[in-house]
């Protein structure tokens, strides 16, 4: 028994001993908080492909008689004083005006825009009044957009007697604040070239700088204007003295246009429009460096003053329809109030009203 209860015991210990090795300690699992980053999605954005765009505009403008037309012409001013003249605005009572004006963007950089005047006599001169405007004004404007800043124009110019005109700018945008008093400013140093109908000597050359701003005023005004600079070459020589001597051929001068504009919404609808506009100012003001003379075939000398301003006022209602989303017509009737005639700046006086009426359409693409 004693053998058996020793032999029972060893193996008890031995089992206990082989259990002991089997015993495997579990793992301790750590929990971990997992962040996802969500990237952020960029979405590419195509610009849309450039497409060409422009527009035509026509309109037809007919101007009355000037306040004053056909008064009695005072003895000397080298007419038949016999005879009724266009004592205000000589030369441009009772014309029309057909105006057709079209622009296109050809590329992104690159633009084209014109413009053609044909003057037309309404009256008949067997009256005795000279009314006379008649002939066709054409301009050419081509544009190249360098960068934001630069631009270069080239600009001619046929001219209603038949003179014609070239001219280069390069045009600096220096200053650019919508909303403000000063709302741009532009710097556009020129070269000029003008010669005449039979290609004689009577052509002059001009380089210079023409300064363009604009503007904003209280009461919902603007404004906006040129000033020229130019230095003048001439072909020939002119008189600066009434005694035709001291003759030049060239001078500097100073030309300044500015103008005050306001549009005055009186009825408004999807389609329809009728507005008051104002603008006025002065159209232009001219500093030059000489008197000029000439005499013409009766023996008559004319002084031309070197420094003359014209100072106006126009005054229109007009109402547009918009037919389709590329086309409007409009139309309307004003007056405009000027010194026509007498510019002389120790002169300037006697102001007339010329009434007006104008139609028109413009189409877009």
């Amino acid at each position: 028994m004693k053998k058996l209860a020793l032999f029972l015991g060893s193996l008890l210990v031995v089992g206990t001993a082989v259990q002991a090795k089997e015993v495997v300690v579990a793992p301790v699992e750590v929990s971990k908080e997992i962040i996802v980053v969500a990237e952020p999605v960029v979405e590419e954005v195509i610009a849309p492909a450039f497409r060409p765009t422009g527009y035509i505009g026509v309109e037809y403008r007919a101007y009355g008689k000037t306040e004053g037309h056909g008064d009695r012409v005072a003895p000397g001013f080298g007419t038949d004083p016999n005879v009724a003249q266009d004592e205000w605005n000589r030369g441009s009572n009772k014309y029309s005006r057909l105006e057709t004006t079209f622009g296109v963007q050809a590329t992104e950089n690159f633009s084209l825009e014109g413009r053609i005047r044909d003057y037309n006599n309404l009256e008949s001169n067997g009256d005795g009044h000279e009314n006379s405007q008649n002939g066709t004004e054409t301009r050419l404007r081509a544009y190249y957009k360098h960068n934001d800043w630069f631009t270069s124009r080239v600009q001619y110019r046929d001219e209603e007697d038949d003179s014609q005109n070239l001219e280069y700018q390069a045009r600096f945008t220096v200053y650019q604040n919508k909303g403000a008093l000063l709302s741009d400013l532009l710097l556009a140093p020129k070269f000029y070239h003008s010669f005449p109908e039979d290609g004689g000597s009577n052509y002059m050359n001009t380089i210079g700088m023409d300064i363009e701003y604009a503007g904003n005023l209280p009461l919902g005004f603007t404004w906006d204007g040129t000033i020229y600079l130019d230095q003048n070459f001439y072909g020939h020589d002119f008189h600066t003295n009434k005694d035709l001597t001291d003759n030049k051929d060239k001078d500097f001068t100073v030309t300044w246009e500015i103008y005050l504009r306001r549009n005055f919404a009186l009825y408004t609808t999807d389609a329809y429009a009728i507005d008051f506009n104002f603008e006025g100012g002065y159209d232009p003001y001219v500093f030059g460096q000489y008197d000029k003379y000439t005499k013409d075939s009766d023996g008559v000398t004319t002084k031309s003053p070197k420094t003359t301003y014209s100072l106006y006022t126009l005054l229109t209602l007009d109402a547009t329809y918009k037919i389709t989303e590329n086309l409007a017509v409009n139309a309307g009737v004003g007056a405009e109030y000027r010194n026509w005639d007498n510019i002389d700046q120790s002169s300037a006086s006697h102001w007339r009203w010329q009434p007006l009426a104008y139609a028109g359409m413009k189409v877009t693409f």
